[in-house]
């Protein structure tokens, strides 16, 4: 980027509760990812991201944030006042002040749009580019609310997801089952097909995990068959 280029940048950042944190590299995938979707529409600036990353968001504060606890916000804020960056992508979860959040978020829209920026929340889908790329992919019965952080880890990170599907079962997994229990084979067909699963070989870029894609063909396949039942061509009996 040339000092005369305005371009664009992604801030992330960790939050969430410490039983469920919202990890920065799964921010990352889900930010680019969105991003592709934007860019489908041609509505946003095509020079590639810029990445600004703290570890944690400040704690609860009443709205009250200390910025030295995000140094490289602080960075952020202040090439964006310099119109370094115009647009800033994040994918955060942002949270009113209440009485008992795990972390303030609600600060960085707010001061970034005050310094000149456009915000772009992949945690919100702000303009709902997601949700109507997921239509045109994966049917009228796609859902963008079935879409979590967690059938997104499952999407990008497979291999890491069986890891840790197995530790998690490892006990249950090591009782003998019965050879005809379909569940249980089920159950261990899936978290070796995790295993196997390399998303981003031949340079491929996942989109949302196998399993949502599956259960919505299956519902737009009914609703297609209704649809074609109902018709005036297909009178019923």
């Amino acid at each position: 980027m040339t000092q005369n280029t305005i371009g664009t940048a992604i801030y992330l950042a960790g939050h969430g509760s410490k039983t469920k944190p919202r990890l920065i590299d799964l921010q990352y995938q889900r930010v680019l990812r969105y991003r592709r979707a934007l860019l489908r529409q041609d509505v946003i600036n095509r020079a590639f991201p810029v990445v600004f990353i703290d570890i944690r968001l400040p704690a609860f504060g009443m709205g009250h944030v200390t910025l030295n606890d995000v140094p490289r916000f602080v960075d952020l804020h202040r090439e964006v006042e310099n119109r370094r960056y115009d647009t800033v992508f994040m994918d955060v979860d942002e949270i009113p002040p209440r009485p008992t959040p795990d972390f303030e978020s609600a600060f960085i829209r707010s001061l970034l749009e005050s310094a000149g920026a456009k915000v772009l929340n992949a945690f919100t889908d702000d303009g709902g580019a997601f949700r109507q790329e997921l239509k045109e992919r994966c049917g009228p019965n796609a859902r963008d609310d079935d879409v979590t952080d967690s059938s997104d880890f499952v999407c990008f990170f497979p291999s890491l997801a069986s890891e840790i599907i197995s530790t998690a079962l490892s006990r249950e997994l090591q009782i003998p089952m019965p050879l005809e229990a379909a569940e249980t084979h089920r159950i261990y067909e899936r978290i070796e097909g995790l295993k196997r699963l390399r998303p981003y070989s031949g340079g491929g870029i996942p989109f949302v995990e196998g399993r949502l894609h599956t259960e919505w063909d299956r519902l737009n396949r009914k609703l297609a068959d209704k649809t074609g039942a109902d018709s005036p061509d297909n009178p019923d009996d």
